[in-house]
């Protein structure tokens, strides 16, 4: 199971191989397969009633009835690894083709500038987008149009959490960093050994 999404009472799981999207009524008690019943779900994202699927090699899926029915995006042939929302902004972190973005009077996904990188994970904190990639965390505070490279990380980023003004960075082999100061600088916690694939919860 690589992703997670809340819409009320309706939890949705995005699964690997050939499982789709998961829908749980009742706090996980049971499970049944939406629609989306084939291939991996890397990400689930939920704004107001629609529903994105980040999937692999197969770009994005949406649904606007809880996974009763989904519709293939534009953006159909791509790895997405992470799905955000920024204004009225979609972004799409994808394997070696960096983000795109989708705003709502667009009909087609458009690459940014930040387009060399595999994204595994966004954070959005007001005006500002981080983006988790294969070389560290990049910083937009133009809803994902503009990107500049915050301070180097060791590791990639796989994934990103804001809490206050402190900003939590998951990386692959080299632990959890923290920067209060949106990416200026970060400093390497005592998680050194932890490996935060997709989410931070396992041990090397």
């Amino acid at each position: 199971m690589y992703s997670l999404a809340i819409s009320g009472n309706n939890i949705f799981a995005g699964t690997h191989y050939n499982g789709g999207v998961f829908l749980s009524t009742n706090n996980g008690t049971s499970w049944t397969q939406t629609a989306l019943n084939h291939g991996t779900v890397y990400s689930l994202a939920i704004f107001d009633s629609n529903i994105f699927a980040g999937t692999n090699s197969h770009g994005v899926y949406l649904s606007t009835n809880n996974g009763t029915n989904w519709t293939q995006t534009a953006l159909n042939d791509a790895y997405v690894y992470s799905i955000a929302f920024s204004g009225n902004h979609i972004l799409a972190g994808t394997s070696s083709n960096g983000v795109l973005l989708f705003t709502s009077n667009a009909t087609n996904w458009m690459q940014t500038e930040l387009s060399d990188e595999s994204v595994y994970s966004f954070a959005v904190s007001g005006s500002n987008v981080f983006a988790g990639t294969y070389s560290g965390v990049y910083l937009s505070t133009n809803n994902g149009t503009n990107w500049t490279q915050t301070s180097p990380i060791s590791g990639s980023v796989n994934s990103l959490a804001i809490s206050g003004n402190e900003m939590f960075a998951g990386t692959y082999s080299h632990g959890v960093y923290l920067s209060t100061n949106n990416g200026t600088s970060w400093t390497q916690t005592a998680a050194t050994q932890w490996i935060c694939k997709f989410s931070c919860n396992y041990r090397e």
